[in-house]
């Protein structure tokens, strides 16, 4: 019995030392873009899901520990084939122009790369998830964040002037991106646009999401449904962030860049989408049972 379990003990500690050499050179390599990533969360709390990442990696690969454990092997050649596509990539979005967040994007392929080669197939494809966190960690860059957002911020700025219209005695006016409104308890402006800010919690209710559904689910149809389920939970918590944010400034009266309402209404959001996976996540019925979790009746006679 020693002798079955030692050749896999010596393969798992194997691929474990492969993988810590080569994600500590990647650490050492990519220092100034991590550097960057970390320094982006001082710049706005919105970003604050970026530290949060690593965390949700550790959790969720201690959480997959025994899985992974299992599918470890003595690595791939094809990781090294990945890893140099990456480092092309990173290099070809270096020079001879400098493309910010597709050099940063690199990064991911080189960590598939890295897992593939030193933990081989099967623990990459239990890996996905935590790549999935480090995609949504890293920071749009203002040129596409500014294309992708006009339409989503634009939508939900006029859904939240309206629900604030229809409360007892609030008028509002919605000028650019900011929402002027008039109540019986004075006058003032809810600065949803500020600095940017109209999308930006989009990623971290994503990180929220995947943490939870990836914590809880295996079956791939499952994760179909969930992820169809995703986009509008993501819409609906951005709309409540901006909700909450114009109730505050209707209600209790502060200045336009007070982050007072800002934050509340982020971190009552972020709740909100934690709470809206794991509920969605925790949903099961017939249609979701896997094949090994279908109980039949012995002998029963199927048409």
């Amino acid at each position: 019995m020693l002798s079955r379990q030692e050749p896999n003990s010596d393969k798992v500690a194997g691929a474990v030392a492969r993988l810590v050499i080569l994600l500590g050179l990647f650490i050492w390599m990519f220092r100034p873009e991590l550097s960057r990533i970390i320094s982006s969360v001082g710049k706005s709390s919105e970003w604050v899901h970026a530290l949060a990442a690593p965390i949700m990696i550790a959790l969720l690969a201690y959480h997959r520990r025994a899985a992974l454990a299992r599918r470890m092997s003595r690595g791939s050649l094809w990781g090294a084939v990945v890893l140099i596509a990456g480092l092309f990539v990173y290099a070809a979005t270096t020079w001879p122009f400098r493309y910010g967040y597709f050099r940063d994007i690199a990064m991911i392929l080189i960590l598939a790369g890295i897992v593939l080669v030193a933990c081989g197939w099967g623990a990459l494809r239990l890996s996905l998830p935590m790549l999935l966190l480090v995609l949504l960690a890293i920071p749009l860059g203002d040129r596409i964040y500014a294309r992708l957002i006009i339409r989503p911020e634009t939508y939900t700025i006029q859904a939240v002037a309206t629900a604030l219209g229809r409360l007892p005695g609030v008028d509002t006016v919605i000028k650019g991106v900011d929402i002027f409104f008039e109540s019986n308890l004075g006058r003032g402006v809810v600065a949803l646009g500020q600095s940017n800010r109209g999308v930006r919690l989009l990623p971290a209710f994503a990180v929220v999401g995947v943490f939870v559904v990836f914590l809880q689910i295996r079956s791939i149809r499952r994760l179909v449904i969930v992820a169809c389920a995703a986009i509008p939970i993501i819409l609906f918590c951005n709309f409540f962030r901006f909700l909450c944010w114009g109730l505050l400034q209707v209600y209790i009266i502060t200045d336009p860049t007070s982050a007072m309402p800002r934050n509340v209404s982020m971190i009552l959001s972020l709740f909100l989408s934690y709470v809206l996976f794991v509920l969605v996540s925790s949903v099961r019925v017939n249609l979701f049972v896997d094949v090994d979790e279908d109980i039949r009746p012995q002998g029963a006679a199927y048409a």
